[in-house]
């Protein structure tokens, strides 16, 4: 959650500054909202402040089927598109290496969707922005 929270920091100084700020999304996972919501509050207040403009959390064991960030990120698909592609945003990955194929699909997913891509236009699109450093995955 340390890159995040530093991510969001960063954009409120900015933002304190005049420095016009565009849309940020927060995809955070945790296995419970009541044990493991880190910096909870302080993420809410963000959201409520709409400097993080969506705040998505995915907390897999509160409820008896499990929900994760991809399950998140596949009902927005078409949010994950307009940042990624339509606004040329950038995504990061933090945490566990486990999500890291199911996010991609999930991105793809998006792309070929929202964006009127072939999956092997989108997968080339993906290959393309981790390039330009603007897909990176910081992983364990």
């Amino acid at each position: 959650m340390a890159p995040f929270r530093a991510f969001i920091e960063e954009r409120l100084v900015l933002h304190n500054n005049g420095v016009k700020v565009g849309p940020m999304a927060l995809y955070m996972g945790s296995r419970s909202q009541w044990k493991e919501y880190l910096y909870g509050e302080e993420l809410e207040a963000y959201h409520q402040s709409n400097l993080l403009t969506h705040l998505r959390c995915a907390f897999s064991r509160d409820q008896e089927h499990k929900i994760y960030i991809q399950h998140l990120m596949n009902e927005d698909g078409n949010l994950i598109c307009d940042y990624l592609h339509g606004q040329e945003g950038t995504f990061y990955l933090c945490g566990p290496t486990w999500p890291v194929a199911d996010v991609e699909t999930a991105i793809n997913q998006s792309l070929v969707n929202h964006a009127n891509m072939t999956p092997s236009e989108a997968k080339k699109y993906i290959r393309a922005i981790k390039e330009e450093e603007r897909y990176v995955l910081e992983v364990y």
